[in-house]
């Protein structure tokens, strides 16, 4: 085998070896990032919301019955189509939790057994209601039904703050550029200018024994790394939106206005959706790079494959 032939046949698969690197790591980072888009749009924030709904709800339960039990209109209005509303409201939000929380099993239970605690609670008010004529009874009751709300161990309050707790924190996960996604972005440059500037001295080595101005193939190649900066742009601003959106779910008040609230976060995370979807994308680049690099390369190797040893 020729010098040149032996040089061209390693640099052929010193090429495809930093392509297949350098792909395949842009791959998992871009993939670690966008992947995470619809996640928070379609699963955290309205596991969250709901959440934040029930508590809220409750809460308002408690003061819309203390205030209809201490005032002057409890024989002819009851407990108040509000305390009926934010039961209902807390009722609904807790239904819905339960399907789609994203804590995992242990807060699926909490949140099954919270159900069953405002039932109960439920019932502490109605008999308040009941016994509203006698100041200390009623007084007595409510004092208990605020204990199974937020007064005592294993409250109904304390346990949805703990189910929430543990689907922020799966939300700070999805959202977070950790370590590892940040050593795969630094390797990203690092592989792609390698990878560049085995194409440029490839060039500048067939200009010189082929005496051809431009290899077309390996030109277009050298130019088809350029893909990889919109791709780090889009990176950077999915992973900009994530956060944004973790900012705005992490607040206090969110179950005051969860329709707000998730409008807010859909607004925030739209126009990620279209920049998950560049994914599927950088396998065929690839693809094409390789194919690119092979068919610049090949010919020139097939020239000399007849020489004698």
């Amino acid at each position: 085998m020729s010098g040149t032939r032996a040089f061209l046949v390693r640099r052929l698969a010193a090429l495809l070896v930093v392509t297949a690197l350098a792909v395949s790591t842009l791959l998992a980072a871009y993939y670690g990032v966008s992947r995470n888009s619809a996640a928070v749009t379609d699963r955290s924030t309205p596991a969250i919301l709901q959440v934040a709904a029930a508590t809220e709800a409750l809460r308002g339960s408690y003061r819309e019955a203390e205030g209809s039990l201490n005032g002057s209109t409890t024989d002819v209005e009851g407990l108040g189509e509000n305390y009926r509303t934010r039961l209902s409201t807390a009722g609904q939000s807790l239904a819905q939790a339960v399907k789609s929380t994203t804590g995992g099993e242990p807060a699926r239970r909490s949140l099954l057994t919270v159900a069953g605690l405002v039932s109960s609670y439920s019932d502490i008010i109605e008999q308040a209601y009941v016994n509203r004529d006698n100041a200390n009874l009623r007084a007595a009751y409510l004092s208990y039904a605020r204990t199974m709300l937020e007064r005592s161990d294993g409250d109904i309050l304390g346990r949805l703050r703990a189910v929430q707790a543990r689907q922020l924190h799966v939300l700070e996960e999805q959202t977070s550029f950790g370590w590892l996604l940040s050593c795969a972005w630094l390797l990203v440059p690092v592989l792609f200018l390698t990878l560049a500037g085995l194409l440029g001295h490839t060039q500048y080595f067939l200009r010189h024994h082929f005496r051809r101005l431009v290899n077309p193939w390996l030109a277009t190649a050298t130019a088809l790394l350029v893909a990889v900066v919109p791709l780090a742009v889009f990176t950077y601003q999915t992973q900009g939106r994530l956060e944004s959106a973790r900012t705005t779910l992490s607040a206090d008040d969110i179950g005051s206005d969860s329709g707000g609230t998730a409008k807010e976060v859909a607004d925030t995370m739209r126009d990620t959706h279209w920049r998950a979807g560049a994914v599927d994308w950088i396998p065929l680049g690839g693809t094409a790079l390789a194919a690119l690099i092979v068919a610049g390369l090949q010919p020139r190797i097939d020239e000399y494959r007849f020489q004698p040893r």
